[in-house]
């Protein structure tokens, strides 16, 4: 159900949500959370978002997580973010499966756990995310807890590249130019390095304006 092109008013929307219907719980705090047709307010939300999400409706648990993360609305509270993340995530919500990876890779709500992080990333690249697909490439470039697999790095960075990550634009400009996991070839490492710069990544955009640093 598209909350956007409802053409209800939010307490239109609390009367239909009054039957237990979930999408229609979700869509009071959906409103509410982005101020259409009321006043945005955070709190109210996070109420009705905790509502749909205990009739496990996928998309309030997400955006409930994502308030506890942030604390807009609640108390920040990362190990409640992370039960809800977990939620959506186990629904298979690709969102809510990438969210999952970056919360074990940089210990919200528990301890970091590369594997954990890494099992989570490639459920959501397996989906289609290229977010994911760049922290994979991350981490087998690394090769601190998944082996070094440059080869498989660049294929990841390759695919996340054309769907406009930047850090995967620059990390493949990176492969290219020193020839690691892919043939070296320089006029690519150019490309993918000023694409990346234009979506405004900070490294790339530092060294086209400082080339004298690379070469020194």
């Amino acid at each position: 159900m598209d909350m956007k092109n409802l053409n209800l008013t939010v307490e239109e929307l609390k009367i239909l949500a009054e039957n237990g219907q979930r999408d229609f719980i979700y869509g009071v705090g959906y409103y509410y959370e982005n101020g259409i047709r009321t006043s945005v307010d955070y709190a109210q939300a996070a109420q009705w978002y905790e509502k749909a999400a205990k009739k496990d409706h996928i998309e309030a648990a997400m955006h409930l997580a994502l308030l506890y993360a942030q604390g807009r609305g609640v108390e920040k509270d990362d190990k409640k973010a992370l039960f809800y993340m977990n939620q959506a995530a186990k629904s298979g919500n690709m969102n809510a499966q990438y969210n999952m990876g970056r919360c074990y890779e940089e210990g919200i709500g528990t301890k970091p756990d590369i594997s954990k992080a890494f099992d989570w990333y490639k459920k959501a690249a397996a989906q289609g995310d290229f977010r994911a697909m760049c922290c994979m490439g991350a981490q087998f470039l690394s090769g601190e807890t998944i082996p070094y697999e440059p080869a498989k790095a660049f294929q990841l960075f390759e695919k996340a590249a054309n769907g406009n990550i930047p850090a995967a634009q620059y990390n493949l400009s990176v492969l290219y130019r020193y020839g690691e996991g892919v043939e070296k070839d320089v006029e690519k490492a150019d490309f993918w390095r000023m694409k990346a710069a234009q979506n405004g990544f900070r490294l790339a955009i530092d060294e086209l304006e400082h080339p004298e640093k690379e070469n020194s």
